[in-house]
């Protein structure tokens, strides 16, 4: 499977740990290595977006306009809440049946219409496809990827629309390379010393530092 093969397992392990380094002043080296922890156990209702989360969102690079802001804490809260109440907390990509995919991400799930409620494609409020998925990842970590154009780069991802399925793919097609697959994400995730983080976080911050080294060296 194509995505899998993109993966340079050979960088992962101390891509993820440079990745949760710091610099001489304390700070983190990458902002993006708070996205999951920023504001932990303070504004955490995990069926609400909370504006902790907004926040949380601009530790990987983009910001959400204040009208999507108003909208997303105020007035489409109640829709909002209410489709995170039908996704799992619990559940976790690596354990997707086809039958939880088809009920939880595909066409018409609740990750599916919540993706359309905060991309609101009738009266566009600017947040894309990469802000969507940052939102969605933030209160879903084990079980929406973040997606962006470093990420779909590497990946060779045709576009949002088809995402999860290769994600999916890439897991579960069946094969003995696909366990494989997850066995080396656990292992990198254990040798990087980070087991807050869900596959997907780990496999997407491998991605993505090995996409800014290739972009470099263009």
């Amino acid at each position: 499977m194509q995505l899998r093969s993109k993966v340079d397992f050979s960088t992962a392990v101390e891509d993820v740990r440079d990745y949760f380094g710091t610099m001489g002043n304390g700070r983190p080296k990458y902002s993006g290595s708070r996205f999951e922890t920023l504001g932990e156990g303070v504004d955490t209702d995990p069926h609400r977006i909370t504006a902790t989360d907004l926040v949380a969102v601009s530790m990987l690079s983009v910001d959400v306009p204040a009208q999507a802001s108003l909208g997303i804490l105020e007035t489409l809260a109640e829709q909002i809440s209410e489709l995170l109440s039908q996704i799992p907390q619990d559940l976790k990509f690596e354990n997707l049946t086809p039958e939880l995919f088809e009920k939880y991400l595909d066409e018409g799930s609740p990750a599916d219409k919540l993706w359309s409620l905060l991309r609101q494609h009738e009266d566009p409020w600017k947040v894309g496809q990469t802000t969507a998925s940052k939102i969605m990842a933030r209160k879903r970590p084990d079980l929406i990827p973040v997606y962006d154009s470093v990420v779909k780069a590497v990946a060779g991802i045709e576009g949002s629309g088809e995402q999860w399925i290769v994600w999916y793919s890439a897991f579960h097609d069946g094969s003995s390379e696909a366990a494989e697959f997850v066995d080396k994400l656990r292992a990198i995730r254990a040798e990087a010393g980070q087991p807050h983080l869900s596959l997907l976080r780990i496999l997407d911050i491998a991605l993505w530092k090995q996409g800014k080294r290739e972009i470099r060296h263009l």
